[in-house]
């Protein structure tokens, strides 16, 4: 960029240089992307996007805390979200028990897993592109599972690729709570229940770019089957419990993380 000292400083500089206003510290700031108006898309009665108003309707809102003090905490541009590992954990208190001690071969195992929305928001999570799943399964010492053993639930707002139904709407409102309950009889000794708690945060981009693939992408095959893969690489757990059914105590395991 050619320099012109001659010229003042702000002139010189993109957009002016820099405008400082408290409007960047506000939540109807982040509104303007992240909320839809009344008569923009909705499926099953509901906006597309409807952060802001999950906001202004949530127990972070009444205390008086921003979309900029998690998203962006001490004015970094960190724009922390559902692809940061610490993050979630960070919005969500954990726990699973077993409803007994010890078991024996031929008896039912019952297990709950409660996740509740303790510092987030808005719903968790708040978009229909990712996808949590809650999975328990049986599995013998070696770590493998045991067949016809798993259950999964789906925390997510569940869209058609052509965004023109909702097909599932589990997602968790700030302060609220989901329960998983597992239950499974004991075929034989021996045997541990794991339950995971993984997130998905590109679902929904998994299944759009897969679809294209199928259909053909033409040239644009190489940049699609390459984004594909980003997505399939971001999963992370923010939960794992393997609790020893058979020759021991069971277990109450709780997770409470801190922000």
């Amino acid at each position: 960029m050619e320099s012109h000292p001659d010229r003042p400083l702000a002139s010189r500089l993109p957009h002016n240089g820099a405008t400082r206003t408290t409007a960047y510290l506000r939540s109807e700031f982040c509104a303007s992307c992240h909320q839809f108006e009344p008569t923009d898309l909705r499926l099953n009665g509901k906006l597309l996007e409807n952060t802001y108003a999950e906001w202004k309707a949530s127990p972070a809102a009444r205390r008086g805390l921003t979309c900029q003090s998690c998203h962006m905490p001490d004015r970094r541009h960190l724009w922390r979200g559902i692809h940061d590992p610490d993050m979630v954990k960070s919005g969500v208190e954990i726990s699973l028990a077993t409803n007994r001690q010890r078991y024996r071969a031929g008896e039912e195992v019952r297990a709950t897993l409660t996740i509740r929305s303790v510092r987030v928001g808005h719903h968790f999570p708040t978009y229909v592109t990712p996808r949590v799943v809650v999975r328990g399964e049986l599995v013998d010492p070696t770590g493998t599972p045991i067949p016809h053993s798993a259950k999964e639930q789906h925390i997510g707002r569940d869209v058609a690729l052509d965004l023109s139904r909702e097909i599932a709407d589990t997602r968790i409102p700030p302060g609220s709570l989901f329960t998983f309950q597992y239950g499974h009889r004991l075929a034989r000794p021996g045997l541990s229940l794991r339950v995971t708690v993984t997130v998905f945060p590109d679902h929904f981009y998994t299944r759009f770019f897969q679809a294209l693939l199928d259909g053909g992408a033409g040239l644009g095959t190489a940049a699609i089957r390459e984004a594909l893969e980003a997505t399939r690489r971001s999963p992370f757990v923010i939960f794992s419990r393997n609790i020893t059914l058979t020759g021991a105590k069971g277990a109450r395991e709780c997770i409470r993380t801190q922000p």
